[in-house]
């Protein structure tokens, strides 16, 4: 998730592929902000600071202090994930693998926090106060680490206390919940100091991953954002960086548009074959594109993240076909951002494109070429002097097929 020049370039990044939604169709009704979850009675015990990531986490302990007499670990062993690995090394060591545990040094986030810096940024990439008096120094690096999620008032904070533990634990069944989720993946925009920190909370929202996963269909999961998003030891936190996740949560399908004649002259078949070349190139593809499997709205997080979808044949590039899948803002009164375009998906939603063959042009015959790719900036090809050192897109789908293989659409 990045925050970096959340509210003007948000406005910058997507007038930057404005162009890019030729193949749309008609545009897409801005959806609905969806409301959150109504707040409960008393705080949860991990709760400490206002929605928004407006402030760091303090976890209620300084490096160096000590937790008391008896056998208790030192309070610094708390706030670093090594000193965790001792007695929960395979949980460690899974967390060590996840975007959790590169928040903050990602290069992603690095490159563009270090083009404007911004401290609202720092409160969920390096999120504790103890990290954040030193952002070059090892707690830092360690992003969302074990004590960002854990520690709280100087103790441990989970869903049950263990039998055994030696930890001085707080039991809150909400913890690790949507709710929870929502700390960091659910927030409006905000209004910004010139040095970055928060000064209020617009009514836009900006990011609605939780919110979105609320309306969809595995709300009532009992382990709510980690029945997709758990793994073997629960830290792995898989998402749009994982490949296996993406290729499972988006469907792609392509087909040939009937036509009202089956067996005229130039027409389709019985079977739906052409019976030649040519009658295959006077045709209708279409691209359907669907949210098969994710809980929540695809592509989701960041405001610069979107989907693109491309069809071509190799001899004509210049009349490549794109559709953009993703979310457009404008400044609005508030000093926030206004949703002008949203085409995400929502979980079990499906957008379709109709494509003409001849307007690919290419040879006679050519294969056609389609690729969904996943994009996790703005600017898909940046220069090279601001290209983080890490993939900017993955592709979800690659196809290559005749026109005469593809088959007919149902009607």
């Amino acid at each position: 998730m990045t925050h970096a020049a959340a509210t003007l370039a948000a406005v910058a990044a997507v007038a930057a592929i404005a162009g890019f939604a030729a193949g749309c169709g008609a545009q897409p009704a801005a959806g609905p902000a969806l409301a959150a979850a109504p707040a409960r009675d008393e705080a949860p015990a991990w709760r400490v600071r206002p929605p928004g990531g407006t402030l760091a986490i303090d976890p209620g302990i300084e490096l160096g202090a000590g937790l008391g007499a008896g056998a208790r670990p030192a309070a610094d062993a708390l706030l670093d994930a090594r000193g965790c690995a001792s007695c929960h090394a395979a949980i460690v060591d899974e967390w060590a693998r996840s975007r959790h545990a590169l928040a903050w040094t990602n290069s992603i986030f690095q490159t563009e926090y270090s083009a404007r810096p911004q401290a609202w940024c720092v409160n969920c990439h390096a999120p504790l106060t103890t990290q954040q008096a030193d952002l070059a120094g090892p707690r830092a690096a360690q992003g969302v680490d074990c004590a960002a999620c854990h520690v709280r008032a100087g103790k441990l904070v989970a869903k049950a206390r263990r039998a055994g533990s030696p930890h001085e634990t707080i039991g809150d069944p909400s913890f690790g919940s949507p709710a929870y989720c929502a700390d960091c993946h659910q927030f409006t925009f905000p209004v910004l100091s010139e040095g970055g920190a928060v000064k209020r909370m617009t009514a836009l929202p900006m990011q609605t991953t939780v919110a979105s996963f609320r309306a969809g269909p595995y709300a009532r999961e009992r382990d709510g954002c980690m029945a997709c998003h758990g793994s073997r030891h629960g830290h792995a936190f898989a998402g749009a960086h994982d490949a296996a996740m993406l290729e499972s949560a988006v469907e792609v399908a392509w087909c040939r548009v009937p036509r009202g004649d089956t067996g005229g002259a130039g027409g389709v078949g019985l079977l739906g074959a052409p019976r030649d070349a040519s009658a295959a190139e006077d045709q209708t593809l279409r691209v359907t594109v669907r949210n098969a499997a994710a809980g929540h709205t695809v592509p989701t997080g960041d405001i610069h993240r979107h989907m693109g979808l491309r069809l071509w044949r190799a001899s004509a590039p210049e009349a490549m076909f794109e559709a953009f899948i993703g979310r457009r803002f404008e400044p609005a009164d508030d000093g926030g951002s206004r949703t002008t375009w949203d085409s995400t998906l929502a979980p079990g939603q499906a957008r379709s494109f109709d494509v003409p063959l001849a307007q690919l042009r290419g040879e006679l015959g050519e294969p056609l070429q389609l690729e969904l790719v996943y994009v996790y900036i703005g600017n898909e090809f940046p220069s090279p002097r601001n290209a983080p050192a890490e993939p900017t897109a993955s592709s979800v789908v690659r196809r290559s097929a005749g026109a005469d293989e593809l088959p007919v659409c149902s009607r």
